[in-house]
């Protein structure tokens, strides 16, 4: 009757972890849905977009994840192919610094750019992050505390959250074309030092750096597909003439 007993709760931990052990991935965009697998495969006309930096409005938000976010985004709008992304953060100074020098007397004049050909960007991003919650709250516990020690490992649910209000802005205008709202929620589960990691689609960028292999990158990850699907059915459709 013991060893019944026994087996019994063996029975109940593994399921209790097989229950467990899938990650947890939840999404949500308010400007409605578009299939991934049609942004990623587009060869149609491009819009011209830049990106500025992020500001923070959520409370947790800190130093360089703004610009992280930014650059992030602009990586992820570029791999969707339906864009010309212009730069205009420090590497659109450098560029700016290197035509300068090269007007100088040590510079061959009939070599290299003449200036005054820089593209124009059509629209502009700008956004905040208005929600980040590395640690949003979890389940923690010890599995073995449940099935009667039988295994004594401990078990704990990490969860993560982010969201950003995103605008679209008309350069040429200034008025702004569309704004949204995306988010990007994540769960991890891991017993003891199994698990995997999380492969992101674009490299973590800024202050994000810090969240490699956590329920935070995931989360990231899933709000910048959103961004870019949200992204990609709010630009009106004349902004796509460029091929």
């Amino acid at each position: 009757m013991k060893k019944f007993g026994i087996l019994f709760l063996l029975f109940i931990g593994l399921v209790f972890l097989s229950s467990c052990a899938t990650n947890g991935v939840s999404t949500n965009v308010q400007s409605g849905n578009q299939n991934v697998n049609a942004v990623a495969s587009y060869h149609g006309p491009k819009a011209r977009i830049a990106v500025a930096n992020f500001r923070c409005e959520a409370a947790k938000c800190y130093e360089g994840i703004g610009s992280g976010m930014k650059d992030m985004l602009v990586d992820s709008l570029f791999k969707s192919n339906r864009f010309i992304v212009l730069e205009r953060g420090e590497t659109f100074n450098a560029v700016q610094k290197e035509l300068d020098r090269e007007k100088g007397k040590y510079f061959n004049k009939k070599q290299g750019p003449k200036g005054g050909h820089l593209e124009r960007a059509d629209i502009l991003v700008t956004g905040a992050i208005v929600a980040f919650e590395p640690k949003a709250g979890g389940v923690g516990g010890g599995v073995g505390g449940i099935i009667g020690g039988i295994f004594g490992v401990g078990a704990s649910t990490k969860n993560a959250y982010i969201a950003a209000t995103i605008r679209l802005i008309d350069v040429a205008t200034g008025r702004i074309i569309n704004s949204t709202r995306v988010e990007g929620k994540a769960s991890s589960f891991s017993v003891g030092g199994l698990g995997g990691g999380f492969i992101g689609h674009v490299p973590l960028g800024g202050a994000f750096r810090a969240y490699k292999n956590t329920p935070m990158e995931k989360a990231v990850m899933v709000m910048l597909d959103n961004a870019v699907k949200s992204i990609s059915q709010l630009v009106p459709e004349h902004y796509y003439r460029y091929k």
